[in-house]
């Protein structure tokens, strides 16, 4: 990899630092903004007579602000830089809580959710590892994974708390510690944040920019990009159908709660082993590997097998979805190089087509009855990207002529 720095056995107080903000930031935007959110606006809902109608364009407003915003640090990051777009990512969510806080209309709620999600875009996977990848050099694999497993765990870690802060305080109290943690954060940001030494003394942001273009048309890209696509489109669907579908096997939420809380900790256990096992074989092989596991988890849970087969469902499902996220990322970086990293975003964009999945899956079962085929599909799609991704070469993609 393209790298200031010459491999270390430690990291740099700098890159710690860099690491540990970069953690927080993500910590907070993915509880808030994805794992937490239902929570609040189901709160809010009831407090101010929201109809489902209305709380489900919130959530609406949540992913179009997120697709909106996903683009945007390909744009920032080479004119404010890693820190100027993860202060404006986590401003934009301390300004979302705020708006949320004082809401009373449905206009409020739809701008402080649609914010939300911009905010979280700014601050999230693209922004931190532009900076993580920037100072780490060649132990960019290991820290990729810790941040990629600060990520994980917030969906496990960010309901609970969200959950029992509302209890204590009321909605309009959880959003206002929102909007004073993301003020906060970033200040820190602001203060102790500093640009990666791969951009200095040179023009790197045009030459980022100029080099989204070529990647994007490349077929090494195209591959990730699929990858992404394929598994969140099967997560999102598991989660808004397999509430449904398991009540139709006579399983109970209580069931379906137990089985998503495994899928995020698998999730979180892959994504933490995934740079200590890219030590020994290469992330490539991560992912097709992550890819064949989501493609065996969909018929297991479409057949809905009792006891220790949806337990392997959980397992299988946690384990694709997160290694694909961390493998994609690291092959981001391995195959572009730093000034690669901004086409995450664009990744990050198209992952948006992900909303499909539940449509496609009420479509698929008001016609047959039940969910089975779409899940059943959704399987069968991961196993020809799976064989695509296995063509990924080890050697960087050429970004400019020589």
């Amino acid at each position: 990899m393209t790298a200031p720095h010459a491999p270390a056995a430690r990291a740099s107080s700098r890159e710690i630092v860099i690491l540990v903000i970069a953690c927080f930031a993500i910590v907070l935007v993915q509880s808030v903004v994805f794992a937490a959110q239902g929570l609040s606006l189901f709160a809010m809902a009831q407090d101010l007579g929201f109809s489902p109608a209305t709380t489900g364009t919130a959530f609406t407003c949540v992913v179009l602000g997120a697709s909106a915003g996903a683009p945007l640090p390909i744009l920032l990051i080479p004119r404010l830089g890693g820190r100027g777009t993860m202060v404006a990512g986590l401003t934009t969510l301390a300004t979302a809580a705020l708006t949320l806080s004082n809401a009373e209309g449905s206009l409020a709620l739809f701008l402080g959710t649609f914010l939300s999600g911009m905010g979280f875009s700014l601050a999230g996977t693209t922004t931190g590892v532009h900076l993580i990848a920037g100072w780490s050099g060649a132990r960019s694999d290991r820290m990729i994974s810790t941040y990629m497993m600060a990520a994980m765990a917030a969906n496990a870690i960010g309901p609970p708390l969200a959950q029992g802060l509302i209890a204590q305080v009321g909605w309009r109290g959880y959003d206002l510690s929102v909007a004073l943690l993301g003020g906060g954060l970033a200040l820190t940001a602001l203060f102790l944040l500093r640009e990666p030494p791969v951009a200095s003394g040179e023009k790197a942001g045009g030459r980022a920019t100029a080099a989204i273009g070529p990647i994007v048309r490349s077929a090494p890209f195209v591959v990730l990009a699929l990858a992404t696509v394929v598994t969140q489109t099967c997560l999102v669907t598991v989660s808004s159908v397999a509430p449904a579908h398991l009540a139709d096997q006579n399983l109970s939420a209580d069931v379906t709660a137990r089985l998503l809380g495994i899928e995020g900790l698998a999730a979180t256990a892959i994504a933490g082993l995934g740079g200590f096992l890219t030590r020994f074989f290469p992330a490539r092989h991560l992912l097709t590997a992550s890819l064949v596991s989501t493609g065996l988890a969909m018929p297991i849970l479409a057949m809905a097998p009792p006891g220790a087969g949806l337990f392997a469902f959980a397992v299988l499902l946690g384990a694709g979805v997160g290694g694909a996220t961390l493998a994609v990322t690291l092959l981001v970086v391995e195959l572009f190089g730093q000034q690669g990293v901004s086409s995450l975003g664009v990744v990050w964009t198209l992952a948006g087509f992900a909303a499909l999945g539940p449509w496609i899956a009420g479509v698929s079962a008001q016609a047959t009855g039940s969910y089975v085929p779409a899940l059943i599909g959704l399987g069968v799609v991961q196993l020809p990207i799976a064989l695509l991704s296995l063509r990924l070469r080890k050697r960087r993609v050429a970004l400019h002529p020589a």
